[in-house]
Order: C-alpha cells, then sequence, then structure tokens
C-alpha cells in the first residue's frame, strides 16, 4: 500500500555530514538529505516535503505558508522528522519555529469536510554532525554494565521531545551500576521513536512501518499536541 510522507526539517541547517553525491565543493544541507531518502523508500510511497522543491519558504507571508503546510501533512500518514544539529534556534521562542508547528499538526485529528485524518504516524531520524557524529544528541551512556545509549531529549522542541519515552506503561529496568538510572526497554517506548541516520538508510522501509504499527497503538502513550 503507498504511503504518504511528510518530512519536516531545518532547509538551511548544513552542520551536517557531507554527502558525496552533491558535489565535493557543494555544502550539504539537511534538505540534500530528503531527497536521499525519496531514493530509499519503496517507488509507490511518496514524499511531501517541509520546504518544497528545495526552496527556502522563509521569505514567505507565514499565512502562506501554513496553508500550504497544512494541506501536504492533512494529505500524509506519516511524519519523518529530521533532527540535525542547528534544527533548532535557541534565540527564537519554538512556537515561532516552522518544526514544533509542522509535529503539533501531525499529532493532531484533522477533519476536512467529510473525510478525517488521524494523527500521523511518526518518526524521527537523527542526522550526523558535520564531522559524522551523533553526540550532540545521542551518546553511550558509559556504563560499562549497561551499554545503553543516552538520547538528549532536553536537547530538542519541547513537542518533540517530549513524545519520546512516552509510554503511560513503560518498559523499564534499573541500573545495576546506579549510574544510568531507569533505562527503557524494548522498541515501542516511544511515539517519536528516534533513529540514527546510519540505522534508518540501511533500513528505511522497516522504520516506517515500526512507526506504523507504533500508530496503531497509540492509546499507549501520553501525547504532547501542543507547540
Amino acid at each position: 500500500m503507498a504511503r504518504k510522507i511528510f518530512v519536516s526539517y531545518k532547509y538551511s541547517d548544513s552542520s551536517v555530514l557531507h554527502i558525496p553525491r552533491y558535489g565535493e565543493n557543494d555544502p550539504t544541507t539537511v534538505r540534500h538529505y530528503v531527497d536521499f531518502i525519496q531514493g530509499l523508500i519503496d517507488s509507490n510511497d511518496h514524499i511531501n516535503k517541509g520546504e518544497d522543491d528545495g526552496e527556502d519558504m522563509s521569505g514567505f507571508k507565514d499565512d502562506t505558508i501554513a496553508s500550504n503546510l497544512r494541506d501536504k501533512i492533512y494529505d500524509s500518514s506519516v511524519t519523518i522528522v529530521l533532527i540535525s544539529k542547528n534544527m533548532k534556534d535557541n534565540y527564537m521562542p519554538e512556537t515561532d519555529q516552522w518544526i514544533p508547528w509542522e509535529i503539533a499538526y501531525s499529532l493532531r485529528e484533522k477533519t476536512r469536510w467529510d473525510r478525517k485524518s488521524r494523527t500521523n504516524a511518526m518518526l524521527a531520524v537523527v542526522i550526523p554532525d558535520e564531522n559524522g557524529s551523533y553526540e550532540y544528541f545521542v551518546e553511550p551512556s558509559g556504563c560499562t554494565n549497561c551499554n545503553n545509549t543516552r538520547w538528549k531529549q532536553d536537547t530538542l522542541f519541547k513537542i518533540l521531545g517530549g513524545n519520546m519515552f512516552n509510554r503511560i506503561q513503560p518498559k523499564t529496568i534499573g541500573c545495576p551500576n546506579g549510574i544510568c538510572g531507569v533505562i527503557h526497554t524494548g522498541d515501542d517506548h516511544s511515539y517519536i521513536y528516534p533513529v540514527t541516520w546510519d540505522n534508518f538508510r540501511v533500513n528505511v522501509n522497516y522504520y516506517i512501518e515500526h512507526a506504523i504499527r507504533i500508530n496503531q497503538n497509540i492509546d499507549n502513550y501520553k501525547l504532547i499536541k501542543a507547540a
């Protein structure tokens, strides 16, 4: 079955690992990763981009952009959020930035005329920074006993981080060394499920389907729907 996928991302963020296919001298931006994903997904699927045709929409009037994005999100069933190092402007209120708005609209049930659009399945893909590192957001805990991973939710937009590790009845274990605190287990700990680019790109359809399976059990999660 064909899926329509909306991708939310920071168009101008170039603090990402270079993709050689786009030229050695040209800077790679998150937008190039969107193109890369389009080539990886099932041929029947279609991507709706947050900023269309490679064009930075920042110069358009807000109401024009909002109307355009509403149509795209309404017409999609899956939203992929690309996490990049400089996706968030810490000097601007989150309510004035597009990614939180796109996430909030993706999480709503939307009614138009006689058709109701359900809450989108959600996936967060972490893009490596210009040095190929993920440590701006994800890093090893340093605990030799657990060998688990720490996801830095507090560095993200509130609506994004708040919808991770948000099962109403979480599956957890305690760290025997007392270093890691509570550790979430299983592969359904988050409504917006986080995955690194290296893992995502080798099994794209699996992770998209995984997000859909989580969406089918949406009542297991406490969702934050306001940006």
